[in-house]
């Protein structure tokens, strides 16, 4: 079974994330990784939504199998269910190990997140990194104006 890996532990992106206080910080590529993630996991599954057996035809040649041994075209039409089938593995395979990922990273942001020690800082970068939810949303979510969210989290970044 593979081992979990504390946040602290990850390598940071960028080697300038440690600030003064020497608590390693992600940056906002960092905390923006899940959302990207999720988006790749939306494409594959309309990806397996989108799969379609493939109608195909072939012509082959063969002979009768008695004598005069005359020999004849035939045209063999049909579905490709053995492609169709494999395209589906192969894209619930990446679907499967994606969703692995999506998972180690979130369970990574939530640790981040929860070390955070302001609890409205910490509100901020939940409902926006693992919620998805955009500025308005998250001010209306907490009481406040849309300005006065993207302010403090540009403390918080700019603290880095």
């Amino acid at each position: 079974k593979k081992q979990k890996k504390h946040w602290r532990d990850w390598e940071p992106v960028n080697k300038e994330v440690i600030n003064v206080r020497g608590m390693i910080i992600m940056t906002k590529e960092e905390l923006s990784r899940l959302r990207n993630m999720q988006k790749e996991f939306d494409i594959i599954r309309r990806e397996i939504d989108a799969a379609t057996e493939e109608y195909v035809a072939d012509k082959v040649t063969g002979s009768t199998t008695y004598h005069p041994y005359i020999f004849t075209s035939f045209r063999i039409e049909g579905y490709d269910s053995d492609g169709y089938n494999g395209k589906l593995v192969r894209l619930e395979r990446r679907l499967k190990r994606k969703l692995e990922e999506i998972m180690d990273e979130r369970e990574r942001l939530e640790e981040y997140i929860e070390s955070v020690n302001d609890d409205i800082t910490r509100m901020i970068l939940r409902l926006r990194y693992i919620n998805g939810l955009g500025w308005n949303q998250i001010g209306n979510e907490l009481g406040y104006s849309e300005r006065q969210v993207r302010r403090k989290h540009a403390q918080w970044i700019g603290k880095k």
